[in-house]
């Protein structure tokens, strides 16, 4: 399926059948996730996947209502990540091991530096969380190239998902996914047209 229809088929699934996706298939998902684009390429999140029960149970509380985080095959939890001398430190390694010459790794790390600095740690939660949105367009579209449904949630409560995790304080769980095998067509899909989106 060319990238169009893919984008124009796809629906936000909430209801899925009672089966579990193969978790080679959640892997090549996350694969694809980890493909997004993302400023200065510093990749500023991570992601936390719920498969048992118990655990999407008590995350359930922490949503308004919610049902198909109960009833999906797998949630994703996209986290914000805001450490960066590590996210800057991990940057480094991973060109020196791709054999970026040492003059352009240190200009990546110096602009990546200098923009951490620049900020107050509201302003690079909100930089990551925006990074992360990047990723979640991947990871809708991902998913039904895979032959799955998903759902973008942002209606919860991060504190309580941390805490329920046992995330540390650096990650901040800033948007979910809900995948499995869909048990309905989802909605119609209404999108404005391209002269309405213009300025």
């Amino acid at each position: 399926m060319e990238f169009k229809e893919l984008v124009k088929n796809r629906r936000s699934v909430r209801q899925y059948q009672n089966m579990l996706v193969r978790e080679a298939t959640i892997h090549e998902l996350l694969e694809i996730i980890g493909l997004s684009v993302s400023a200065i390429n510093l990749q500023p999140w991570k992601i936390k996947v719920i498969s048992d029960q118990e655990t999407k149970d008590k995350l359930f509380s922490a949503t308004f209502g919610m049902n198909q985080v109960r009833t999906c095959s797998h949630l994703l939890v996209l986290c914000a990540d805001t450490d960066y001398p590590a996210i800057i430190d991990r940057l480094s390694r991973a060109q020196l091991a791709a054999g970026v010459p040492d003059d352009m790794r240190q200009r990546a790390r110096d602009m990546a530096t200098d923009l951490s600095a620049s900020m107050s740690p509201e302003q690079r939660l909100q930089w990551s969380q925006q990074q992360v949105y990047i990723a979640l367009g991947n990871a809708i579209n991902g998913a039904y190239s895979l032959g799955l449904g998903a759902c973008p949630m942002t209606a919860f409560k991060p504190a309580e998902f941390a805490q329920i995790l046992g995330l540390p304080s650096n990650l901040v769980p800033t948007v979910l996914v809900s995948v499995g095998y869909s048990a309905e067509p989802g909605p119609q899909k209404l999108r404005h047209p391209v002269s309405d989106i213009l300025v």
